[in-house]
C-alpha cells in the first residue's frame, strides 16, 4: 500500500476533486470573463513606434513578402551592414505584417490583446484545475500587476501562448485526461515557436521537467504498473528528442537552436529591460512593479514552505526546478517578470491544492471568492496607485495620436541622409524610411559588434571631439533623436547641437527632434521649416 500511495504522489498534481463544492458554472464563466477583461483593459495601450521594436518587425514582414528575404545580416544599418546575426523572431514580423496590412494598427492591437488574454486563460485554467477556482482567482489578481509590465506588441507574446499550450498538453497527459496522441501537436508547435521568439527553449524545458517527474515515478512504481510508466517515460523522451530536432528547423539551423545560450553575451549596451532587479535599483530607477513582483514571489516561496511543512505529498521535483528557473530569470532580467507571473499561477496553485481543500475551503463559495478578489485588487491599487494611473499611457488601441507625424514629415520633405539617430528611434526610422535611408544604430545590440556602443555610439553623445570626427567620417546630413527620453546624455547632446551653427531644427514634437545640416542637401527643408532655437531649447529642457 505504501508503494501505491508513493506512486500516485509521483504522477503529478491532480485536479481538485469534482465533488468538492464550489461556485456555479455561470459564476465561473462570469468571473473568468471579468479577469480576462480586466487584463485586456490594462494592456490596451496605444502603439508607440518611437519606443518599441514593432516598426522593425513590420519591416521584416514586408521584406519577407516583397523579396522573400529573412535577414541574416544587419542590412538596416549603414554602419555595419554585413555584421551577421541570428534572426530568431522573423516569423513574428511576418504575422504582425499580415495583420497590420489586413486590419491596420487597430487590428494589430486587438490581436495582441486577444492572444495575451488567451495565454492568461491557459495558465489560469490550469491553476483552477490544480487547486480551486477561488484560489486561482486570487492568484491571478495578485499576478496581474506583474503581467501588465509587458504591454507592448512584441514577439514574446507568442512565447506566452506557446508556453501555456505546452503546459496544458503536458499536464493533461500527466494527469491522464488526454492520451499520447495529443503530444504529437507539440513538435509542430515547437517548429513554429523557434521561428517566432527566442524563448522557444522553454518548450524543451517543460518536456524535460515532466520527463523527470515520470522517471521518478517509474523508480517508485510497483511492478503491476511498471510497463505503463515505462511507456510514458519513453513517450516523453521521444517527444523531447523530436522537439529538439524541430528547434533546428530555422534559418540558422543548429546555431539558431543554441542561440539562447549566447545572445546575452552580445549585449554590450545597457538596455533597461535587461537589468536585474538589484541592478535596476542600484541604477536609481523608480521601478513601480517591483513591490508586486515581490508579493507574487513571496506567494510562490510560501507555497513551497507549505509543501515542505504540511503537504509533502504535493512535492514534485519538476515543479521545484521550474519554480527556481522562472524566479531566477525574473530576478536576473526584469523583462522576464511577466513570464514568471504566468508560470507562478499553476505552480503556486499546485502547491496549495491541499490548503484550498482545508483552511481555505471558504473560497469555494461564489460570494467569498468574488469579495476576496475585489478586496485584494483594491489593496494592490492602493499599494501603488501611480502604477495604474495616467503614467501608464491611458487606454486605447491602434497607433498613438501623432505618432506618425515625424515619419510623414521626413517622407514628405524627402529627408536626405546619412542620418545620425538615437538608439531608441532605430525601429521607428527603419519602418519610416528603409530602404531609401538606413539608420546609424537601432535597438538590437546583438546585431552590432560588441565594441560599437562603447566606441562608436555613446562617445558621440558626450564628446564633442568624437562627434566632430564621426561627423566628418560619415558626412551626417540629418540627426533624428528623442531628447525627452531617459538619457541625460541625449538631452545634453540635443542642447549642444542647438548651439552648433552647422545644424538647424526643422521638426520637433513631444517624441522626436529632427535637425539637418546647413548648406547641405536638406537646405530647402531649413528654408521652409526652421524652428526658433529658444523654442526648441525650452521643450528640450
Amino acid at each position: 500500500m505504501a508503494q501505491k500511495r508513493s506512486a500516485r504522489r509521483q504522477t503529478g498534481p491532480a485536479p481538485a476533486p469534482a465533488e468538492q463544492p464550489g461556485p456555479s458554472a455561470l459564476f465561473r464563466v462570469c468571473m473568468t470573463a471579468a479577469l480576462l477583461a480586466l487584463y485586456a483593459a490594462l494592456i490596451a495601450k496605444p502603439i508607440d513606434l518611437t519606443t518599441s521594436d514593432l516598426g522593425r518587425h513590420l519591416k521584416n514582414g514586408e521584406l519577407f513578402f516583397q523579396r522573400g528575404l529573412i535577414a541574416g545580416t544587419n542590412l538596416y544599418s549603414y554602419t555595419h551592414p554585413d555584421h551577421p546575426f541570428v534572426n530568431h523572431h522573423w516569423g513574428s514580423g511576418v504575422i504582425f505584417y499580415l495583420i497590420e496590412s489586413a486590419a491596420g494598427f487597430s487590428g494589430l492591437s486587438l490581436f495582441f490583446i486577444a492572444a495575451s488574454a488567451a495565454a492568461l486563460w491557459l495558465f489560469f485554467a490550469s491553476a483552477a484545475r490544480h487547486a480551486s477556482f477561488g484560489l486561482a482567482v486570487m492568484l491571478t489578481v495578485l499576478a496581474l500587476p506583474v503581467l501588465i509590465t509587458r504591454h507592448e506588441i512584441r514577439p514574446e507574446l507568442f512565447s506566452y501562448v506557446c508556453s501555456g499550450l505546452f503546459w496544458k498538453v503536458l499536464s493533461d497527459y500527466r494527469e491522464r485526461r488526454r492520451g499520447a496522441a495529443w503530444l504529437t501537436v507539440l513538435p509542430f508547435l515547437q517548429l513554429l515557436w523557434v521561428n517566432l521568439h527566442i524563448y522557444f527553449f522553454i518548450g524543451l524545458l517543460l518536456i524535460s521537467a515532466f520527463l523527470l517527474e515520470a522517471l521518478i515515478a517509474l523508480v517508485r512504481m510497483n511492478s503491476t504498473a511498471l510497463g505503463v510508466d515505462r511507456r510514458r517515460c519513453a513517450t516523453l523522451a521521444t517527444l523531447l528528442c523530436v522537439c529538439a530536432g524541430a528547434s533546428c528547423v530555422n534559418p540558422a539551423g543548429l546555431r539558431g537552436a543554441l542561440y539562447p545560450l549566447m545572445i546575452l553575451r552580445e549585449y554590450e549596451f545597457p538596455v533597461i529591460e535587461n537589468y536585474s532587479v538589484p541592478g535596476i535599483l542600484a541604477a536609481g530607477f523608480q521601478f513601480l512593479p517591483l513591490i508586486y513582483f515581490l508579493l507574487l514571489f513571496a506567494a510562490l516561496c510560501l507555497s513551497w514552505l507549505y509543501v515542505a511543512l504540511k503537504d509533502r505529498a504535493s512535492f514534485f521535483l519538476g515543479h521545484l526546478l521550474l519554480s527556481s528557473f522562472f524566479a531566477a530569470t525574473a530576478w536576473a532580467t526584469i523583462r522576464n517578470l511577466a513570464l514568471f507571473a504566468f508560470f507562478a499561477l499553476p505552480l503556486t496553485a499546485a502547491n496549495l491544492r491541499g490548503l484550498s481543500r482545508g483552511s481555505m475551503r471558504w473560497l469555494g463559495s461564489a460570494s467569498a471568492s468574488a469579495g476576496a478578489a475585489a478586496a485584494l485588487a483594491l489593496l494592490l491599487v492602493l499599494l501603488q496607485p501611480d502604477y495604474f494611473g495616467a503614467g501608464r499611457g491611458g487606454l486605447g488601441i491602434g497607433i498613438k495620436t501623432g505618432n506618425l507625424a515625424a515619419m510623414q514629415f521626413m517622407r514628405r520633405e524627402n529627408l536626405q541622409g546619412p542620418i545620425f539617430n538615437g538608439y531608441d528611434l532605430g525601429g521607428y526610422l527603419i519602418y519610416a524610411l528603409f530602404p531609401s535611408e538606413r539608420v546609424y544604430v537601432d535597438n538590437r545590440p546583438e546585431t552590432y559588434p560588441p565594441s560599437f556602443f562603447a566606441e562608436d555610439y555613446l562617445p558621440l553623445l558626450v564628446s564633442e571631439e568624437k562627434w566632430r570626427a564621426y561627423r566628418e567620417m560619415h558626412r551626417f546630413n540629418a540627426i533624428v533623436i528623442n531628447p525627452g527620453g531617459r538619457s541625460a546624455a541625449m538631452e545634453n547632446f540635443a542642447v549642444r547641437r542647438m548651439f552648433d551653427p552647422d545644424w538647424a531644427a526643422v521638426f520637433f514634437d513631444k517624441d522626436i527632434l529632427v535637425l539637418v545640416r546647413r548648406f547641405g542637401p536638406n537646405q530647402p527643408i531649413i528654408t521652409r521649416h526652421e524652428l526658433p532655437r529658444d523654442a526648441v531649447l525650452r521643450k528640450v529642457e
